[in-house]
């Protein structure tokens, strides 16, 4: 077995295994979540090295989503289509959840701005 030394993201700094404890409830309602909310988000990487970032969260209608700016040139977004399995942490608690990029056409649904998006990526944070 391997033995990951735990390594919280900081601000652009990427980090390893996030650390802390699994919430008890890992099916919240995110009600809790007010506007935006810096979480962090624990990917593998193709080595199965756990790879972690500090990205923006937020809830709408009880679903969780995280945008990603720039996607295309960022490591994780393709962990994500290798394992969509992910680690989030928010507040303190750490929530097993399976990471979902949505197409251009749900993104702007779902984010709605009268100017063009282009390489903004939106995930939504759906229960494993």
């Amino acid at each position: 077995a391997a033995i990951f030394v735990t390594n919280d993201p900081d601000e652009q700094k990427p980090g390893t295994r996030l650390s802390g404890n699994l919430a008890e409830d890992q099916n919240p309602d995110w009600s809790f979540l007010d506007g935006r909310t810096k979480a962090y988000i624990e990917t593998r990487s193709l080595y199965l090295i756990p790879h972690s970032i500090t990205v923006s969260s937020w809830s709408e209608n009880g679903q969780l989503y995280v945008g990603c700016r720039a996607c295309d040139t960022k490591y994780w977004p393709k962990n994500v289509v290798g394992d969509p399995n992910i680690r989030i942490k928010i507040d303190g608690k750490i929530y097993k959840r399976r990471a979902v990029r949505l197409s251009d056409e749900e993104r702007d649904a779902i984010i709605k701005s009268d100017k063009p998006m282009p390489g903004m990526g939106l995930f939504r944070i759906d229960p494993r």
